[in-house]
């Protein structure tokens, strides 16, 4: 059993970003993980690749090539994509395995090292890139790879974490100035081929919109307005009384979520009194069209609101995938003692020194995607 099911599925529960209104900038995000056992880094990776939040390029442990990721990445990019990108993700992947086997001190049982590395193109044509070093889920490095500036959390964990993972950066004598520089001009030369050759991404794909309403309750119903299969990812949704926008705190959003086609869907509910339903229409604006859609007349039964179904799924979801990969990374562990054991590669112990601490806005802004990835990683001993 494989783990590429398991990041589809998370991919649907956890939100990739929150939703937006204002432009955002294209992005190419690469995101890697190696896992080491009691003490042994396993010789796989996994690897994935969003376009402007889309996820469009996988990697394949099993024929250790990168493979596009839906229908729509097939139609637009070539074998030549696959290739590089092949080449490219076997050689991180097997830098981020080194890295993972330097770090010192690790406790018996399953651990991940993930790499995520993004860069971003403005409206106004200006960049941004940066890496980012999360173990066991948690972020622990960042580095701001135009200023080549280097983040560290404030917790003890993430300053030891750090200091061995930038002692082994610093021994490496290929990590050098000119090295993140390349890295960041490498990644912005992906994004602007891919931008520039995928045609499909540069469509319109116009919202369809959905409005339903729940079971009245205390004289009170949920009105829910969905627009779904639209790109690109920009839209606006909003409930509006008498014409007039309602205020922030008094409704709910969902996030906007890539859909696995190439296009996204989003919601928004507030709660109303009975009676009023004509006084309210959801207001929708997506790449300069805009329409306005009214309650339903009469009773649509949702038993539970957006909110409640989304937790109850995630966690429901989220508890049986656990199950699943502990399962998965026991009968691994097994077969990889048996039959890959010369392959592993030992943790070696490096001299430590001091490293600088600051804030990091990115962190945030990757949302769920250390969940995602803690979760996800933990089941591959195949690969490069």
């Amino acid at each position: 059993m494989g783990l590429g099911p398991v990041f589809l599925l998370l991919a649907g529960i956890f939100p990739f970003a929150p939703p937006g209104a204002a432009a955002e900038p294209h992005s190419l995000r690469y995101n890697l993980t190696v896992l080491s056992w009691d003490g042994s880094v396993q010789s796989g990776f996994l690897a994935e690749v969003h376009l402007d939040g889309q996820p469009f390029l996988r990697y394949d442990r099993q024929k250790c090539r990168a493979k596009p990721q839906g229908q729509w990445a097939e139609d637009v990019l070539g074998n030549k994509t696959w290739d590089r990108e092949t080449r490219d993700l076997t050689g991180n992947g097997k830098d981020l395995r080194m890295t993972l086997a330097h770090i010192k001190d690790q406790k018996e049982g399953l651990h991940s090292l993930q790499e995520i590395r993004v860069c971003e193109i403005h409206e106004d044509n200006s960049t941004r890139s940066s890496q980012h070093f999360y173990y066991d889920g948690e972020l622990f490095l960042s580095q701001n790879l135009e200023t080549e500036e280097w983040t560290v959390p404030q917790s003890s964990r993430a300053q030891t974490l750090a200091m061995n993972v930038r002692n082994f950066l610093k021994e490496d004598a290929m990590k050098t100035k000119t090295h993140y520089h390349a890295m960041h001009a490498d990644c912005l030369q992906e994004l602007r081929r891919y931008l520039e050759s995928s045609v499909v991404l540069r469509r319109t794909v116009p919202p369809m919109v959905n409005v339903t309403r729940s079971e009245a309750s205390e004289g009170n119903i949920t009105v829910t307005c969905r627009a779904s299969s639209f790109y690109p990812r920009n839209i606006i949704l909003t409930w509006r009384q008498d014409g007039v926008s309602l205020s922030h705190d008094t409704q709910q959003w969902g996030d906007v979520l890539p859909d696995g086609n190439g296009t996204y869907q989003t919601w928004v509910a507030t709660r109303i009194c009975q009676g009023e339903e004509q006084r309210f229409t959801c207001y929708m604006e997506h790449s300069g069209n805009h329409s306005t859609h009214p309650v339903p007349s009469g009773k649509v039964l949702v038993l539970q609101s957006h909110w409640q179904t989304f937790h109850v799924s995630a966690v429901a979801a989220a508890a049986a995938i656990f199950v699943i990969i502990i399962f998965y990374v026991r009968c691994c562990k097994k077969k990889t003692s048996a039959a890959e054991g010369p392959e592993l590669v030992s943790l070696q112990v490096l001299d430590q020194h001091p490293v600088g601490t600051s804030d990091h806005r990115d962190a945030t802004q990757l949302g769920f995607q250390p969940l995602m990835s803690a979760l996800g990683s933990t089941g591959s001993t195949e690969g490069a």
